[in-house]
């Protein structure tokens, strides 16, 4: 790793494996995480706080908070734990590429226009953070429609 790799001299150390493992960029022996435990625990604890079960939501979070030194959480509102839940994907799922899609997804996408809005994206519409279906999947399955604003 040398500094000059970002404009500001800092990067993310998530991935980096030491150079007695790794002598160069391309012999990483580790395999590339595409859902790790924490990511399952936090989905579980999403769905069981959409259906109600706030109490039950609380487990597979405080297991993924345990991990990481955080303090368990308890007697939240349905309200409060979904907050709670996202702020800890955000932070524990940090540069793995799961932010756009859990934005797009809560709230039907009201939460990535407040939020895209709060940063001076001030053009963003809900039609649009959809991808467009491409049209050989369309043509393969005449029931599917397009996204809307394609």
């Amino acid at each position: 790793y040398k500094s000059s790799y970002s404009t500001t001299g800092y990067n993310v150390r998530k991935f980096l494996v030491s150079k007695s493992v790794s002598p160069e960029f391309n012999t990483n022996p580790a395999n590339f995480v595409v859902y790790r435990y924490a990511d399952v625990l936090l989905m579980k604890a999403e769905a069981l706080n959409e259906q109600g079960k706030t109490a039950e939501a609380a487990e597979p979070l405080n297991i993924v908070r345990h991990r990481a030194g955080l303090p368990g959480v308890s007697g939240l509102s349905q309200e409060a734990m979904r907050e709670k839940i996202i702020h800890e994907r955000r932070i524990e799922l940090a540069f793995e590429g799961h932010r756009w899609f859990d934005m797009i997804r809560l709230q039907h996408g009201d939460y990535a226009v407040k939020f895209l809005k709060s940063i001076g994206k001030s053009r963003v519409t809900k039609e649009r953070l959809l991808f467009p279906i491409p049209q050989t999947e369309r043509d393969a399955n005449q029931l599917m429609t397009q996204n809307p604003g394609y």
